[in-house]
């Protein structure tokens, strides 16, 4: 269990079907297990997962056509560069943090959790991945959870929608699609068994989520549910949550954002 402070609450975080550990914690919230708890609040979480105990060329077989391509072009004739950076280094989190803040702007979304993330770092489960073109110009992130036997992507960044031309648009997404694969290369060397995609949108109506949907499908894999849940173990976590819930609830009907920090768990 990862134990941070969250504002005046001491929060533990626990991934997966691990148990929580004995230490006293205000809130405690449970990130993607296979069955929902007993006690507290759950809900159901879908996710896209990959079986890296395959071959590396079983895996290419179930890619669709265009991102099997997308790959190989990455790869040989932009000569991108993929790397893995230390999450426990603080320049290359500040860079990750200040490239996604930039990209959350135009996407409409909140900014990094760098106390989060920096903790997770520093828990040892936090990785962090980029491509480059070959004179150094960074293309995309990925920053992944990971743990002994599963990974699981939590950001991607990239600013594609700006690119100067539309073959520019292509490099990145074909840069994308190399940086999953080859994080997924190291991951299966490393002994992973599970490569966790970040999430899969089930309903029909949001376009932008489908196209996210589609560009996660091409690496084949399977969807499953799971479920996030959180567990209130102390008065002083409850009234904080209650009450940032109801405030939250208030601002959305007026049309602002909601305090992500007080939601049961983040997708």
């Amino acid at each position: 269990m990862i134990i941070y402070h969250s504002r005046f609450l001491k929060r533990g975080e626990v991934w997966f079907d691990n148990p929580a550990t004995s230490e006293p914690v205000d809130w405690i919230i449970y990130h993607q297990r296979s069955q929902p708890g007993d006690k507290g609040k759950w809900r159901p979480f879908y996710t896209r997962i990959i079986d890296l105990t395959q071959h590396p060329d079983a895996l290419l077989a179930q890619m669709d056509g265009f991102t099997a391509a997308d790959i190989k072009k990455a790869a040989k004739k932009d000569q991108t560069f993929c790397r893995l950076f230390d999450a426990q280094d603080p320049i290359a989190l500040r860079e990750f943090a200040d490239f996604y803040d930039r990209f959350a702007a135009i996407k409409h979304l909140g900014v990094a959790d760098r106390s989060w993330l920096e903790c997770t770092a520093s828990a040892g489960n936090l990785d962090i991945w980029a491509a480059d073109t070959p004179p150094g110009e960074r293309q995309a992130y990925h920053v992944f959870y990971r743990e002994e036997a599963r990974v699981r992507s939590l950001h991607a960044a990239s600013f594609y929608a700006q690119a100067s031309s539309k073959e520019a648009q292509r490099k990145i997404g074909r840069a994308n699609r190399l940086l999953i694969w080859e994080s997924m290369m190291h991951y299966q060397a490393a002994g992973l068994k599970a490569f966790d995609l970040g999430g899969w949108y089930n309903g029909s109506t949001d376009s932008a989520l489908l196209g996210v949907n589609k560009f996660k499908q091409g690496f084949g894999g399977k969807v499953i549910c799971e479920y996030m849940g959180q567990q209130l173990k102390t008065l002083k976590a409850w009234s904080a949550v209650t009450t940032a819930q109801i405030m939250n609830k208030l601002k959305e009907q007026k049309g602002g954002e909601s305090d992500p920090q007080y939601q049961a768990a983040p997708a």
